[in-house]
């Protein structure tokens, strides 16, 4: 904890000088000061972005996951697939998560699952500048939310909306009920395009100091006389020789809003591992034999 702690300062201390002489961005400082527990790194699959807005996004839904898998992917501590090539998969608070998504992500060893939803776009009325001279102008405010999913656990991670808005005049013009309602749909377009690359930079920073908080955890992918296989290898840091805990799936609780928490099961063993490959690895017991395929497994400490 104390060795954790002195990197930290040392590197808050760097990152404000390199910031002082221009070296990095306010963007790269935050990166940088993001918790650092990187390693396995933890890999997440980023789904197709939903569209509630209503006025057509599809190339902006599709750029929002593709970007949003950037970021995430710039940041060094994580294996990043986004599947925005893919059918949108709806993520609803208090009910099952797609057995599809879900059984896709388990089986590519993903971490996490990111659920991303784009709200409709909000316009309110607004006043700009100061006593007398106020004008009138209007406000819209963009949002999206962020659900993530740890894959192995079952269970949600975080849950937030994330917001950005503008102000911009409101121009009296009269034009035709129709075209007035092209108009709104244009403008927030408009503000979504130029809201958005803010609102996928505050997300990526709110879902990397999520999972960095989280212990990786992996699970057995088979198990017989010929040994064990675990959904993790080389490309997440293993090496030859480190040393698993082995976990049976525990209880399944739900809370009060309908979503469903695994709690740890008993402790069946321990295993090393022997043979790394660049997305698996082979390992051997060293302590105990009731090895089944789905069992969850976690780093010795």
């Amino acid at each position: 904890m104390k060795k954790r702690f002195y990197i930290l300062l040392v590197k808050i201390q760097l990152s404000i000088i390199l910031l002082a002489t221009g070296c990095i961005t306010s963007r790269s400082l935050v990166y940088t000061l993001l918790p650092d527990n990187d390693w396995p790194k933890k890999r997440i699959m980023v789904t197709h972005a939903i569209d509630l807005t209503g006025i057509g996004l599809k190339n902006i839904t599709d750029r929002a996951s593709e970007e949003l898998a950037d970021i995430l992917k710039k940041m060094g501590s994580f294996n990043v697939l986004s599947n925005s090539g893919k059918k949108p998969f709806f993520f609803t608070p208090g009910e099952p998560i797609d057995p599809e998504i879900m059984r896709e992500a388990s089986e590519t060893g993903m971490h996490a699952i990111v659920f991303e939803t784009i709200n409709p776009v909000e316009k309110v009325p607004a006043k700009s500048g100061f006593w007398p001279f106020r004008t009138k102008t209007q406000k819209y405010i963009v949002s999206m939310n962020i659900d993530l999913v740890d894959v192995n656990k079952g269970t949600k991670l975080l849950s937030e909306e994330v917001t950005e808005d503008i102000i911009l005049p409101d121009e009296e013009v009269e034009v035709e009920p129709e075209a007035s309602l092209d108009l709104d749909k244009e403008a927030k377009k408009e503000v979504l395009e130029e809201c958005l690359p803010n609102i996928l930079e505050k997300a990526a920073i709110i879902i990397s100091d999520a999972l960095n908080r989280e212990i990786w955890t992996g699970k057995i992918v088979s198990a017989d006389n010929m040994g064990i296989t675990i959904n993790a290898g080389q490309d997440v840091g293993l090496r030859p020789g480190i040393v698993f805990e082995v976990f049976d799936q525990g209880e399944c609780i739900t809370s009060c809003n309908g979503q469903n928490y695994y709690l740890p099961g008993p402790k069946v063993g321990e295993i090393k591992i022997v043979e790394i490959r660049s997305q698996n690895a082979y390992a051997k017991p060293i302590q105990g034999t009731a090895f089944k395929p789905g069992q969850m497994i976690r780093l010795m400490d």
